[in-house]
């Protein structure tokens, strides 16, 4: 069986947050950027996509037609683990035994702060694809939550506009 191949692709604001107070990500929507930061490539070249049942949620409020349905979606979540409805499964436990049946390959974790931290902790991120937005925002969900540690190899930078873009790998 190949290695399946989970890449973290999420912006965040200057000062590390990826959304504010209200969890909302409005704030993106304020800077001048170029063409869509690579977001297309990087969809074409997933399978599966898992996210955190407050990510889920909040995708509903952006978008009036559901992003991923030609995607696996997963969304780890305790209070509706082992269901389904008709965008994603819900899965809770930990992230090795989700990718042992899971048949997804490459593997988009889409966020929140405590699925990332869930990852980190299991050594189960191999690429961090990290969109920085201009702006400091003072306070909000940090997309590291504390106790986060993986010392990382930088592997690109690209600029879109006012954002930069910085790709690592988890070192070996």
């Amino acid at each position: 069986m190949s290695k399946k191949k989970i890449e973290l692709f999420i912006a965040m604001s200057l000062d590390g947050y990826i959304a504010d107070t209200q969890g909302s990500v409005g704030w993106l929507e304020e800077i001048e950027g170029t063409g869509d930061n690579g977001y297309t490539t990087f969809l074409n070249e997933i399978d599966t996509v898992v996210m955190g049942h407050t990510t889920y949620k909040q995708l509903f409020t952006l978008t009036d037609t559901f992003p991923y349905s030609k995607k696996h979606v997963y969304v780890f979540s305790n209070e509706k683990a082992g269901t389904k409805d008709e965008n994603a499964a819900f899965v809770n436990g930990s992230v090795e035994n989700w990718l042992e049946t899971t048949e997804g390959k490459s593997i988009w974790l889409v966020g929140g702060a405590q699925l990332v931290k869930k990852f980190l902790e299991e050594k189960q991120i191999d690429r961090f694809i990290i969109t920085v937005a201009p702006i400091i925002l003072g306070d909000g969900i940090p997309l590291f939550e504390k106790g986060a540690r993986e010392q990382l190899l930088l592997e690109e930078v690209v600029q879109y506009g006012q954002f930069t873009q910085m790709t690592y790998r988890k070192k070996e």
